[in-house]
């Protein structure tokens, strides 16, 4: 394969190599994710309060099978690549970028309420908004740009802020040198952890989902093969990354702006993929309809969810894929933070939702109830 590698690096340069690499990734990962419904949002709402969670409880939640399955293959990939040192994830912003608690915990809470509101995480925006839903474009929109005035912009100032408030000035990296905690040994406590809850739901309702979850965890094993092995260029460096998409929404609308005065990359080439492959795979499976905006109202929910979003994906150095799948599989413990506090945040923005629900419709009925008594 290192020889096929060379031959192909005498005919492209590494930077050609990678975009085409990310965007075959970006594609696999879109007509999966398309014809399996993957989401992380949808995985979460099965354990979540409302009827999602009994229809869930009786189909065996495949949805949390399904995301069970795509971390643990993820890992097990990621650690395979790092132990044969065909990776070094040293190099990657989940294990080089200090530990910042509050900056973790603050952006993974409003990045869950974010995609609670929005209806699905960005990943899942991208799949329908290729499947013709505009309420997805629109909010894809407003996350991208959220995400990229977090990067650089207005919203850049709360987020320093929210670093500096609580650091503990030493990247995981540096930890794992020291050798008071070893990645191989995080890596295996989250592998326990995903065995043992994937047994307990395989036990009791079978394999459904765990398929396309393994399929999605080799795609983010994919994604640092092409980075960390195709990308390796002393002349051509190429930043060790994998799948992530709040960021990259940002990126890939400056460079639509700025066309001739930029150049694509692997994250530009990555959500290009995602986009083609989910609406190749939505005309071929004829499940591609175009969609608006039900109710006025609903325009302001996914206008909120997708701000959120933006700023708490940035925040949190990635979304549910970006931290959920690829920082998780690096076994650094700001994904694990960050993935916590992304799980509390969709399931605390599901609970209000659905108590605010409850309490609307018992007023409903205790008015109804006094017209009736009236009358």
């Amino acid at each position: 394969m290192i020889e096929q590698l060379d031959l192909l690096r005498e005919e492209y340069s590494t930077a050609t190599l990678v975009v085409w690499g990310a965007f075959f990734i970006g594609v696999l990962f879109g007509i999966i994710a398309e014809f399996s419904r993957y989401c992380a949002r949808a995985a979460l709402a099965e354990w979540a309060p409302g009827s999602e969670q009994s229809t869930a409880v009786i189909t065996g939640r495949p949805r949390s099978k399904q995301y069970l399955a795509a971390v643990l293959v993820a890992l097990a990939g990621t650690q395979a690549l790092f132990v044969s040192q065909n990776i070094d994830l040293a190099q990657s912003i989940y294990w080089s970028v200090p530990i910042r608690p509050l900056a973790l915990v603050a952006g993974g809470l409003l990045f869950g309420a974010g995609m609670v509101l929005a209806g699905g995480c960005v990943s899942r925006l991208l799949v329908l908004a290729a499947s013709g839903n505009g309420r997805s474009i629109v909010t894809l929109l407003v996350t991208g740009i959220a995400g990229y005035a977090t990067l650089r912009g207005i919203l850049s100032y709360p987020r320093i802020w929210l670093e500096n408030a609580w650091s503990l000035e030493t990247a995981p990296a540096q930890l794992y040198e020291t050798g008071a905690v070893s990645s191989l040994s995080v890596a295996a406590g989250i592998a326990f952890i995903l065995i043992a809850l994937l047994g307990l739901l395989i036990r009791r309702s079978g394999l459904k989902g765990m398929v396309s979850g393994a399929a999605v965890g080799l795609v983010v094993v994919a994604g640092w093969a092409v980075t960390g092995i195709v990308g390796a260029d002393d002349f051509e460096p190429t930043q060790l990354a994998s799948l992530s998409f709040v960021a990259p929404a940002g990126e890939t609308i400056q460079f639509l702006m700025i066309f001739t005065g930029d150049t694509i990359r692997f994250s530009v080439a990555l959500l290009a993929g995602v986009l083609a492959g989910a609406f190749a795979s939505a005309l071929a499976g004829r499940r591609f309809r175009i969609k608006g905006f039900t109710a006025e109202n609903s325009l302001a929910r996914y206008l909120a969810g997708g701000l959120l979003m933006g700023f708490g994906g940035v925040t949190a150095l990635g979304c549910s894929v970006g931290q959920g799948l690829s920082g998780i599989s690096t076994a650094s413990l700001s994904s694990v933070i960050a993935v916590l506090a992304i799980a509390a945040g969709g399931y605390g923005m599901m609970w209000s939702v659905s108590y605010t629900h409850l309490r609307a419709h018992e007023t409903r009925y205790v008015i109804s109830y006094a017209v009736f008594c009236l009358k």
